[in-house]
């Protein structure tokens, strides 16, 4: 297929006509969430990744009336022995203009990350990232293309209930165990030191890539069963062995999909350390300022306190604590539970009733009087730490942080 015949179906497709509705739908699905993500490009990419949930199966709806549109002339094609050739042609239409819309959704989200501030340079593991996003757009227009050219006298309900197909297909796949075959993004959290795995990456692009030419293959020869050219039965037969094994690989790997991302965060001064990812940077005198009244409190009761904050932390410990985008920005509350969060092991349960519970009440009362921040009532605090001397307050509080450590579950 020349690239002129490539532009020609690209005038004459209905990727054309719907690419401003599949534009205006990425828009509106990235600026009417949270964006949580404009501090983190890795983060940022991936999550926009999943507006792939939304968009393919409306391609694969589009695809589908094209699809039939273009079974009108498969006498004609099936005589001339081009089936294969104009289904792949409108395919590449279609996809061409879908990804043109998935590009520029993806270019204001990395706009949104850039005027976040300290928009750092781009690596391989975000430029690699929606290329899983991209082969699942043209799997899911393959899919449509085949449904609209074989469904005869349906046309005029293939496409919505190939859309409606597919959509329910992603939707039971992302929420069941074959969930890998359709995560290629989405992301609730920081992803600070964390990025997907390219082997699971790779081979999920394998596997769509297969998919997507046994599909238009197998539409091809409904329509010309006796026109099976060599070049087609191995290409068909190598297509068929690579979607078999990765899909093996993809049901049998490990459901993580992200691993470690080395270098990811930059660590700052001492007592203590501050290790922030690279779009958080301009957070650390802010972050410090805050951090350094508790460490100093600690001190003050003859207690350590963690030695690093770190964002890409997995959990806190007696030595470091994990900080989150949220208390990274300043929320004095969530700050101060995860650095008392440091003293006792995640596993520890504060039931009421329990010691854990009257060591964390106690912990809790001293600390955020300690450097200023709100205290709050509770019949559980010991009177001597609101009308006591100050040795009275110390030594209670002590008691109550060693409390905390005791357990270490």
């Amino acid at each position: 297929m020349t690239t002129s015949a490539l532009l020609l179906h690209m005038r004459r497709s209905l990727g054309r006509t719907a690419f401003p509705f599949l534009l205006v739908l990425v828009v509106l699905n990235t600026l009417l969430r949270p964006m949580g993500w404009r501090y983190e490009p890795m983060w940022a990419v991936y999550q926009y990744n999943f507006t792939v949930m939304l968009l393919g199966p409306l391609l694969a709806g589009v695809a589908a009336w094209e699809g039939h549109r273009l079974s009108r002339a498969a006498p004609f094609l099936s005589a001339h022995h081009r089936p294969l050739a104009m289904l792949t042609a409108v395919w590449a239409a279609l996809l061409a203009w879908s990804a043109a819309a998935f590009l520029l959704g993806l270019a204001l989200v990395l706009g949104v990350v850039a005027r976040a501030g300290g928009f750092p340079p781009l690596g391989l593991p975000e430029l690699l990232t929606p290329l899983p996003a991209l082969a699942l757009l043209g799997l899911a227009c393959a899919v449509g293309l085949a449904a609209g050219w074989l469904s005869g006298g349906g046309g005029k309900i293939a496409a919505p209930m190939t859309a409606i197909v597919v959509f329910l297909a992603f939707l039971l796949l992302y929420s069941g165990d074959l969930s890998e075959f359709v995560m290629v993004g989405g992301a609730t959290g920081s992803l600070v030191g964390l990025q997907p795995k390219a082997d699971t990456q790779t081979t999920q692009v394998a596997f769509y890539a297969a998919a997507t030419l046994l599909t238009l293959l197998a539409a091809a020869w409904s329509a010309a069963l006796h026109h099976r050219r060599p070049r087609h039965l191995i290409a068909a037969t190598a297509a068929a062995a690579l979607c078999v094994l990765s899909a093996g690989h993809l049901a049998s790997a490990d459901p993580l999909y992200l691993e470690a991302r080395p270098g990811d965060v930059r660590c700052q001064g001492t007592r203590p350390e501050i290790c922030l990812g690279r779009g958080y940077a301009t957070y650390e005198p802010r972050l410090r300022a805050k951090l350094t009244p508790l460490v100093t409190a600690m001190a003050q009761l003859g207690l350590p306190a963690p030695a690093s904050f770190r964002q890409d932390a997995l959990r806190s410990s007696p030595d470091t604590g994990q900080l989150s985008p949220d208390t990274i920005r300043g929320d004095s509350e969530l700050l101060l539970d995860m650095f008392l969060g440091t003293y006792y092991g995640s596993d520890c349960a504060i039931e009421p009733g329990t010691p854990m519970e009257r060591h964390h009440v106690n912990a809790r009362y001293w600390l955020a009087s300690a450097v200023g921040a709100t205290t709050y009532e509770d019949p559980l605090v010991d009177p001597r730490l609101t009308s006591g001397s100050a040795p009275e307050r110390n030594s209670v509080a002590r008691a109550a942080f060693q409390g905390l450590a005791a357990c270490d579950g």
